[in-house]
């Protein structure tokens, strides 16, 4: 007697998930292998690029040397000599300027192959430099330290932005900007410390005596242009930024467009915590000066912090307006609170 086939059996529940599992690892397999030789090609890309470089910078080197009919260190400071000049000349037209700037670059890679050999060579030239006549030549040479010895270009940069070596405003300006380039975190230090111990009438003798390190140069002083202090401060990025130019706002001693520059600065941060001392500027301006550029300012600041919560301030500002420019102002910000462009309150950064 023959038995009817019996019916196929079904495939275990796990068969399904594991063959999803398989394939998911095979896949990541894959991935994990081309990320790997993707990171291989990458590096070794990197180490091509960087042997290009520097048989790019040799080249040019010996290209420099050639043309100054000299070698080593003494043929890019000659040429240095040459270009430095012409990258701050007004007279210089656009052609001429973009040529002499691929020049510098090309002058500044060179020394960079040289490495340590020619940092005497270059530190030599500096001792002979004085800032009133050669600034410009010693602006490209403390740029070709920062190529040829990062580590000792940081110290050499950090006394000329504290006034102490090659004393000029000027300079030191420069050397915020470069040191900001080499070492953010030593310029935002140093920066910090020239708001907090310095103005436009000079050094305050008790608060820097707390840096130690002595104190700057008298011709390094800024009578003038102290705010340009300010903006590279800006630009380092500083995390206590806040706290600082609260400090500074607060003191007698800084000049309006100091204190205007960081209002300003206040308000696009929307630091919330400032706008009593901005109503206090407001109202009594540095040396009782109404002016109405700093006034303005002081009256933005407060609109982008406080949003439309200012609007009892700006109206009663509006009643004692001293000037009509001022009074334009207020009028303008009035009707972007009363239009809604400013009826959110800025949250304050932290």
């Amino acid at each position: 007697m023959t038995g009817t086939p019996s019916a196929p059996r079904p495939a275990p529940g796990w068969i399904a998930p594991a063959v999803v599992a398989l394939a998911l690892g095979g896949l990541a397999w894959q991935q994990w292998q081309a990320r790997v030789a993707l990171d291989a090609l990458g590096t070794a890309a990197a180490a091509n690029q960087k042997v290009l470089d520097e048989m790019y910078a040799e080249v040019t080197r010996l290209r420099i040397e050639q043309s100054a009919g000299t070698k080593g260190p003494q043929a890019l400071l000659d040429k240095l000599k040459v270009y430095a000049p012409l990258l701050n000349n007004s007279r210089i037209t656009e052609p001429d300027y973009q040529s002499a700037r691929k020049e510098m670059e090309a002058i500044l890679r060179a020394f960079a192959t040289l490495g340590t050999d020619a940092w005497k060579p270059v530190s030599d030239r500096l001792d002979k430099c004085t800032p009133e006549v050669e600034y410009d030549e010693i602006k490209w040479l403390l740029e070709a330290t920062a190529r040829i010895d990062r580590d000792a270009a940081k110290k050499l940069v950090q006394e000329v932005l504290l006034g102490r070596k090659f004393p000029s405003p000027r300079l030191r300006w420069f050397a915020a900007e470069l040191l900001t380039r080499i070492d953010q975190t030593l310029a935002q230090n140093l920066l910090r410390q020239i708001l907090l111990t310095e103005s436009s009438r000079g050094v305050d003798p008790a608060r820097i005596a707390q840096y130690g390190g002595g104190i700057p140069d008298k011709a390094a002083l800024s009578a003038t242009g102290f705010n340009n202090f300010v903006q590279w401060y800006l630009r380092t990025g500083d995390p206590r930024m806040d706290e600082v130019l609260q400090q500074v706002i607060a003191r007698t001693e800084h000049d309006a467009i100091t204190v205007q520059d960081c209002v300003k600065a206040l308000g696009a941060r929307k630091v919330a915590a400032a706008v009593p001392q901005i109503e206090k500027l407001y109202l009594n301006p540095p040396n009782q000066q109404e002016n109405p550029i700093f006034l303005n300012y002081c009256l933005e600041a407060l609109a982008e912090i406080q949003g439309k919560e200012c609007k009892p301030f700006l109206e009663a500002a509006l009643a004692k307006s001293p000037h009509e420019a001022i009074t334009r102002r207020i009028q303008d910000l009035l009707h972007r609170i009363d239009t809604g462009q400013l009826d959110a309150k800025k949250v304050e950064q932290k």
